[in-house]
């Protein structure tokens, strides 16, 4: 986990003061896939025949990103669903998900009713905690529909006019986290100057130049028209319009992201600076990137028309330090879990990352996926839950620092990868919610290679030994003696570690794959099918997404065993897996943000409902 606090940027830099320009804002775009047609009822003719049959063969044979094409999610036969709201994405779910579905009414001011004579019905989770009521959907939820500069302003206790001092209680680490994101990303009130050269014949020199870049706080309005020849605005008629060193820095007003992608090309994009401090050469968290100081430009790629104005010698005023590329990743990842955790703190969830790699086991290929943070159920247990003992996973969570999709001039290759870095995380939370009632069975566990001795001979004996017919003999002492027998004084000099050579000869199976302090369980399946539903978050620049993976269990089992029904199985679609999300939703934008959360609160309470009914066992025919 990460920690952030005192760490946030804000107030570290003014708007109104002069400073060398950052480098042009990125566009905003999105993947935009084309996916294969799936195959159904039969799977692919590459999971049982071919010169490299199988899933696990496929991606051993993957050595860089680029080798990553259509062929891999034909293999992985998924049926991608279009985008879709909460609402449709809940009548995907069997018995009744939708009425788990905050209505949009709760985001409105609740009426304080009559007090009820009768004893209201108490609704219990699943780990006996009560269910989160509106009132308490609301408290949490107001907090969102601060205005962007309002709630900056007050973490930098600046005034903002004659209004009431705004509470952050919930939601304050999540407005810290957005700050730091629109250091980056709010291009609002980017203004850059050229150089002053002081003489009557430029006298227009100090003229502000436009804001040539597109608008990076919006999915729709991607680029301005730079055909037309900008208006020239004097100094002082600059100086007459600009903020006041008391006002607080200003957010333009958002519209929620469109769900269409934006394939920019290169020309879309201003130029980059050379005057700025450089970036430090290692970024781990906001502790090391220095205030004032921008981080390391991305390549010149601004358009003809603007390669004329050379700003590399001029100042910039603004609230960008730098643009989304170079934005530390970890900045995106607390920004995001900082909003998801109010939410699943309400249902007694945590969230935490991975304490082992996370890898997605393909038969015998272990194969490393992106899984950010995982959401986690407590113990009931109070000493379990000291022992550090987690439950499920429940959903997971993706960020990832990929921008400008489109811009290499192949969205469709850059939007397969992507898709499948996702479906590498959400197959991982399949296959680990899939271990519930099961023991791990390490790699070569009951194979003769790690039980049995062999040593193939060869002079000089085994690694370590000095048994060979030249060595001299190895003289005895009380201390070689003690050693070998096993008695070892507590705090003697004879305490030591196990050299490599005795390492090497110890036989065990593989290392385990699994936590041993997670009690798997597939948290919020349905109990009368065989289909679990995996969800998980997606993040890209500073926007999420919802997805839902539908699995089989027969699929998971040739996943990860590569073994394939005997019979055929009565559900025709067991090996292609159902793909669900959502629009992509800008976390700068009020409306966004607060209907992303009211989905996140469905979601929460349909995982954590209780079940009354038993398991299904699981059936091939």
């Amino acid at each position: 986990m990460f920690n952030f606090s005192n760490t946030l940027l804000a107030g570290q830099h003014d708007c109104d003061k002069e400073r060398p320009p950052p480098s042009r804002p990125v566009p905003i775009t999105f993947p935009s896939l084309t996916p294969p047609a799936p195959s159904i009822p039969d799977p692919p003719p590459a999971w049982s025949s071919g010169p490299s049959r199988g899933i696990a063969a496929h991606f051993l044979n993957l050595r860089k990103p680029s080798d990553v094409s259509t062929d891999t999610l034909a293999l992985l036969n998924v049926s991608f669903q279009p985008e879709c709201d909460f609402e449709t994405l809940f009548s995907s779910l069997p018995n009744d998900a939708q009425s788990h579905l905050p209505p949009k009414s709760w985001l409105e001011t609740p009426v304080q009713s009559e007090p009820q004579t009768s004893v209201p019905t108490v609704r219990l989770l699943s780990n006996g905690r009560r269910l989160p009521d509106r009132n308490e959907f609301y408290v949490r939820a107001k907090e969102l529909f601060f205005k962007n500069e309002d709630a900056f302003a007050h973490l930098t206790r600046k005034a903002n006019g004659p209004q009431v001092p705004l509470r952050l209680a919930h939601f304050r680490k999540f407005w810290e986290g957005l700050d730091n994101l629109a250091y980056y990303w709010d291009n609002s009130l980017d203004e850059y100057l050229p150089p002053k050269t002081g003489t009557a014949n430029d006298e227009g020199a100090d003229d502000k130049l436009p804001n040539f870049a597109p608008r990076m706080t919006d999915g729709k309005d991607q680029a301005t028209d730079t055909n037309s020849e900008p208006e020239a605005i004097s100094a002082t008629q600059s100086h007459a319009i600009s903020p006041s060193v008391e006002e607080p820095r200003k957010k333009a007003k958002t519209r929620p992201a469109s769900n269409e992608t934006v394939a920019l090309s290169a020309d879309s994009v201003g130029p980059a600076s050379r005057t700025a401090p450089p970036r430090p050469s290692s970024i781990s968290s906001s502790r090391e990137l220095p205030a004032r100081s921008a981080p390391m430009k991305v390549p010149n790629m601004e358009p003809q028309s603007q390669r004329a104005l050379d700003l590399s010698k001029g100042s910039y005023k603004g609230y960008r330090i730098g643009n989304g590329a170079e934005m530390p990743d970890q900045y995106r990842l607390e920004c995001v879990r900082s909003f998801l955790e109010p939410i699943a703190w309400a249902f007694g969830v945590t969230l935490v990352p991975h304490r082992r790699p996370p890898v997605l086991l393909l038969e015998h290929v272990r194969f490393p996926v992106r899984v950010n943070s995982v959401a986690w159920r407590g113990p009931q247990d109070r000493a379990r839950a000291r022992q550090g003992w987690m439950e499920g996973p429940v959903l997971g969570v993706q960020c990832r620092p990929d921008i400008n999709f489109g811009s290499t001039g192949n969205l469709q290759a850059e939007s397969v990868l992507d898709a499948v870095r996702e479906l590498g995380g959400m197959l991982l939370l399949a296959q680990e919610r899939a271990r519930e009632g099961k023991t791990e069975r390490r790699g070569g566990e009951g194979k003769w290679w790690t039980n049995k001795v062999r040593w193939g001979g060869g002079p000089g004996g085994e690694v370590g030994e000095a048994t060979g017919p030249g060595d001299a003999p190895v003289e005895s002492t009380p201390q070689a003696e003690e050693r070998s027998s096993g008695r070892l004084r507590l705090g003697s000099k004879d305490r030591r570690r196990p050299t490599p050579a005795e390492i090497w000869k110890v036989l065990k199976p593989g290392n385990p794959l699994w936590d041993p302090k997670v009690a798997y369980e597939a948290i919020g399946k349905d109990r009368t099918v065989e289909w679990d539903d995996i969800f998980m978050v997606s993040s890209l620049n500073h926007h999420i997404s919802v997805l839902k993976l539908r699995v089989h269990p027969l699929y998971l089992r040739y996943l990860t065993e590569g073994i394939l029904p005997e019979s055929t199985p009565s559900d025709p679609t067991w090996c292609s897996p159902q793909l669900h999300r959502t629009r992509w939703y800008d976390l700068f934008s009020i409306e966004d943000r607060t209907e992303a959360m009211r989905g996140l609160w469905g979601i929460m309470a349909y995982l954590m409902r209780t079940q009354e009914k038993p398991d299904v066992a699981m059936k091939e025919g």
